[in-house]
């Protein structure tokens, strides 16, 4: 009978000394938690997957302290350039596409695209142009978009055919990459400081582009025709004489100086 009572005594006890690692395990479990990316609407782009999944503009809700790689699918006619990613703890942008980050923190995201090409659009009709300017991540407009136009953009007035200028100021960090103009007719991007843009259409949109800590080399936008002033044959051989004529009377006016 004592044998009998000393086996159960064993069997609770071998069972308690399993169950207090295990229960210990339970109580450190931890409920997942999440974090939130903010993902910037960027002109040209198609979509951004994380994991798989794709985002939308705005907040979209993560795991916190899982890995995330990220894909940018540019629209037709447009080229990926970077990915820019901004969180409490600092800021990059990265070439790379796909892009993988581990993410504990709220952070945002842009994937920057830009036109394969220049292309040269046409004034169509008069009159009144809205242009709508979106924000970046790494900079500042004047004229500013406000807080809550961040995902959707702002409107500005303008008119087919009149320049509207828009100026820009990167944020610490960052460097200013281009305008970026996107209409019916035609889809450009500009490298000057100010945008004095003139809208071919009733509709325009317009983004400024900054990458942090990165080298970006753009393609050269199609350039400007510089205006060549073209002289005719006969102008070239009257602008010679004269030239002799002066030459002749210089020498000839030194020559009675002399005497």
């Amino acid at each position: 009978m004592k044998t009998k009572k000393l086996k159960v005594l064993a069997l609770i006890l071998l069972t308690a000394t399993l169950l207090i690692p295990a229960l210990s395990a339970i109580s450190t479990v931890k409920a997942a938690t999440t974090t939130t990316l903010a993902l910037y609407t960027t002109l040209g782009l198609s979509s951004v997957k994380a994991n798989g999944t794709t985002l939308t503009a705005g907040s979209n809700t993560l795991t916190s302290g899982d890995t995330y790689t990220f894909t940018a699918t540019p629209d037709s006619g447009w080229k990926f350039v970077c990915f820019d990613y901004a969180a409490a703890s600092g800021a990059l942008s990265s070439t790379n596409n796909p892009y993988s980050n581990v993410i504990s923190a709220a952070c945002s995201l842009e994937a920057v695209c830009i036109p394969s090409t220049n292309t040269t659009g046409t004034t169509s009709g008069s009159g009144a142009s809205t242009i709508t300017l979106f924000a970046s991540a790494g900079g500042t407009t004047s004229p500013a978009v406000p807080s809550a136009d961040v995902f959707t953009g702002t409107s500005i007035s303008g008119t087919i055919g009149t320049a509207t200028s828009i100026t820009e100021t990167p944020g610490t960090g960052y460097t200013f990459l281009c305008w970026v103009t996107q209409c019916s007719s035609a889809n450009n991007y500009y490298t000057s400081s100010t945008l004095s843009y003139k809208p071919l259409t009733s509709g325009v949109a317009i983004e400024p582009l900054w990458v942090y800590g990165t080298t970006v080399t753009l393609p050269t936008p199609t350039p400007t025709p510089t205006k060549i002033v073209e002289y005719s044959s006969l102008a070239a051989v009257v602008v010679a004489a004269a030239l002799v004529a002066a030459a002749l009377a210089t020498f000839v006016y030194a020559k009675k100086s002399r005497k």
